[in-house]
């Protein structure tokens, strides 16, 4: 395939959606490891990968939003994340069959440096370094950091990539509406602070994902936009998250999700995907508008 950025140059690419919501939708229970779940459940998760490629993702992610020793302590799995890292590509590799590029995907911690928390940064980032060294020797085509809302945590991640890996780099933070047309992350970073500190770090793509509705990140997109120059990436949620029952649903349809798609590509995305909630038939949403 055509080396990823070139490509980004002339057309805007698509990327998969949801994972977790779906692998739960797929008899993944709760308070399980969804990586080691996933590894364990190698067809559920080889037929969703199969299943976005199918409806046009150009770029699907590895199944390695959490596994990073941090995250899989929780599980007492911290040991095992460079081979969860390894075999979550591996799946991901064989499923897209060589018509998708696959994203090496690093998720968030869950913890704060000190003094916020009790993480010192020189472990936060051989965690990352660990992880990330470990999703490129398995064959990822580049690493994309999501879901961030932490601006340091963003710098070690960020660093950790930049240090062990060439690869391409998408890097994604999740924004809150908190005003009319204003956002932040939950730790307070804006939009023109998280584009000035993705931006000096050497990031080939910069974004957003999770948090927000389509129609609201277009807005989100847009400034990024007028503020720099680096590709950039969208994955907005299935509408904001309802309760019903004890389960947690995402209403949008592909069709009303589809709606946005041209002012969201308008206002600059260069990747469009999505994030929780959305299903292989948002994808093709996606790609038969573009």
């Amino acid at each position: 395939m055509k080396e990823l950025l070139e490509r980004l140059k002339e057309e805007v690419l698509v990327c998969d959606g949801a994972t977790g919501t779906m692998l739960i939708e797929n008899g993944m229970p709760e308070g399980v490891c969804p990586e080691e779940w996933a590894i364990k459940n190698r067809l559920v998760l080889s037929k969703l990968h199969k299943a976005y490629v199918g409806a046009g993702a150009d770029m699907i992610t590895s199944n390695t939003f959490g596994a990073n020793a941090i995250k899989l302590r929780r599980f007492n799995l911290q040991k095992q994340a460079v081979d969860i890292n390894k075999r979550a590509v591996e799946i991901a590799k064989d499923a897209a069959g060589g018509k998708a590029y696959v994203l090496g995907d690093v998720g968030p911690t869950g913890e704060y440096l000190k003094p916020a928390g009790d993480l010192e940064s020189d472990e936060m980032l051989e965690v990352f370094i660990e992880q990330i060294k470990a999703l490129e020797s398995a064959g990822v085509d580049a690493i994309i950091i999501e879901t961030m809302s932490d601006a340091e945590e963003l710098k070690r991640a960020i660093m950790a990539a930049k240090e062990s890996t060439g690869l391409p780099l998408i890097a994604s933070m999740t924004f809150q509406k908190t005003g009319e047309k204003g956002f932040r992350t939950t730790s307070g970073v804006t939009i023109p602070q998280f584009v000035d500190e993705s931006l000096l770090a050497g990031c080939d793509v910069i974004g957003t994902n999770c948090s927000l509705t389509i129609s609201d990140m277009v807005d989100v997109v847009s400034g990024m936009r007028n503020l720099g120059t680096a590709f950039l990436l969208a994955q907005p949620n299935a509408g904001m998250p309802k309760l019903v029952g004890e389960r947690t649903v995402y209403e949008q349809s592909a069709d009303e999700f589809k709606e946005s798609v041209p002012a969201l590509i308008k206002a600059g995305a260069n990747i469009i995907g999505g994030c929780c909630g959305t299903t292989p038939e948002h994808t093709r949403a996606i790609k038969t508008t573009i």
